[in-house]
């Protein structure tokens, strides 16, 4: 356009001053008559230099923020990244929230720190990404509901490939177990979950995906995971294959926690990466907030997620259904005591860890993943013997091994 008003414009000056039509010139160029005339004036004065675009820029910007909230906004982003957490416009401002005193300046909104960090290079506009609340979420209504549980794979310093194992519960995001162990199988799962079952009591439902460490199911067949469960009354349940988002939590969860081990040195073993994986947990549950519970801590929306307990009446009291979880050396006879009782379990079991779930008078006794006994306590007896025949040929003893 400015080509061709140039062209009428110099021409209007060969013309001695002769005014064109100026309501022609206007439609043939697609302008309006004030544009025409205020170009008019800039080529007078100015000649061709007159009608180069110009910025529209103000020259004041009074709510602009300052230069130090914009290097607050970007000091924020590399803090969090260099600590390995997401370092997002939410994840700042939370930050900055937290660290504002009473005569700091006010905190930027989020779609302010969004801009600053797009002005500074640091993100990269996604205008064609499906936004949040296009998803249907769902979560189950109080806490320990349901578990998740799946496992991502992690190199050592030595180029050996281990395995996390999380369990996340549903309602809170309250990561109960993240163990480091050597291969995703079944007894690392049992170990896991019997860790946090011991530390934080049982769920109600286990959802995992379709692995064979976990579940059984679509080939037809229980893995001894799932009869642990079974035997301890919890349900497991499956996602559909090929179907992630139904575990949506957990596989989310396992960016941020790769994400916060590339912040760390490489763990030179097994032992190492669980007093990571152990650090991260901690402040993971306490110290940051999460985005997809209102930004509160894991812990917190854990406690307020609690199902009420039930109003006392005047009637019977209540069978005793609180679960307890105890760990035990068995004796070179083959039993262990418990809560004052002797319990029976075989000397091909002598000197090996056996982990109890104790219900009332209900007793599961497992090592490792596999089930070594199931009673149910007799209170008039204070030993309860394994039944078995006396004699005969001596079974092989078990032996534990460090993994």
């Amino acid at each position: 356009m400015q080509t061709k008003l140039a062209a009428v414009l110099a021409r209007d000056v060969a013309l001695g001053g002769r005014r064109p039509d100026v309501t022609a010139v206007c439609a043939q160029l697609g302008i309006s008559r004030a544009t025409y005339y205020k170009y008019r004036s800039r080529f007078q004065a100015e000649g061709i230099d007159g009608l180069m675009p110009r910025s529209r820029r103000p020259r004041h910007s009074p709510a602009r923020l300052s230069a130090a909230s914009e290097d607050a906004v970007v000091q924020a982003h590399k803090d969090l990244d260099s600590e390995g957490w997401d370092n997002g416009a939410i994840s700042i401002r939370t930050r900055l929230v937290a660290e504002a005193g009473e005569d700091s300046a006010p905190v930027p909104s989020l779609r302010s720190i969004h801009r600053i960090l797009h002005r500074r290079g640091l993100v990269e506009p996604q205008p064609a990404k499906r936004t949040r609340a296009s998803y249907r979420r769902f979560e189950y209504p109080a806490t320990d509901d349901c578990w998740q549980i799946d496992a991502f794979e992690h190199t050592l310093a030595d180029g050996h490939t281990v395995v996390v194992i999380e369990v996340l519960d549903d309602h809170s995001r309250f990561l109960v177990a993240s163990l480091a162990w050597p291969s995703e199988d079944g007894a690392g799962a049992w170990t896991a979950v019997a860790g946090a079952i011991s530390a934080y009591g049982q769920p109600r439902m286990l959802l995992s995906d379709n692995s064979l460490a976990f579940s059984g199911a679509r080939r037809h067949r229980r893995v001894q995971f799932e009869t642990n469960l079974h035997a301890l009354g919890i349900k497991p349940i499956t996602s559909r294959p090929y179907k992630p988002t139904t575990c949506g939590k957990e596989e989310r969860h396992h960016q941020t926690c790769q994400r916060w081990l590339r912040r760390q040195p490489l763990a030179d073993s097994l032992h190492t990466l669980q007093a990571q994986l152990d650090r991260y947990r901690h402040l993971y549950n306490t110290t940051r907030p999460h985005q997809g519970i209102g930004m509160a801590t894991p812990a917190a929306r854990r406690e307020t997620g609690r199902r009420p307990l039930p109003a006392a009446t005047d009637l019977a009291e209540p069978a005793d259904t609180h679960l307890t979880v105890t760990e035990h050396t068995v004796t070179a006879r083959g039993q262990i005591r418990l809560h004052g009782t002797g319990i029976g379990l075989g000397s091909q079991w002598a000197g090996t860890r056996i982990t109890t779930f104790r219900s009332g008078n209900h007793v599961l006794a497992f090592h490792r993943d596999d089930l070594v006994r199931e009673l149910t306590i007799d209170p008039t007896r204070s030993f309860q013997p394994t039944g078995q025949p006396r004699g005969g040929r001596r079974r092989t003893r078990h032996a534990d091994t460090i993994r």
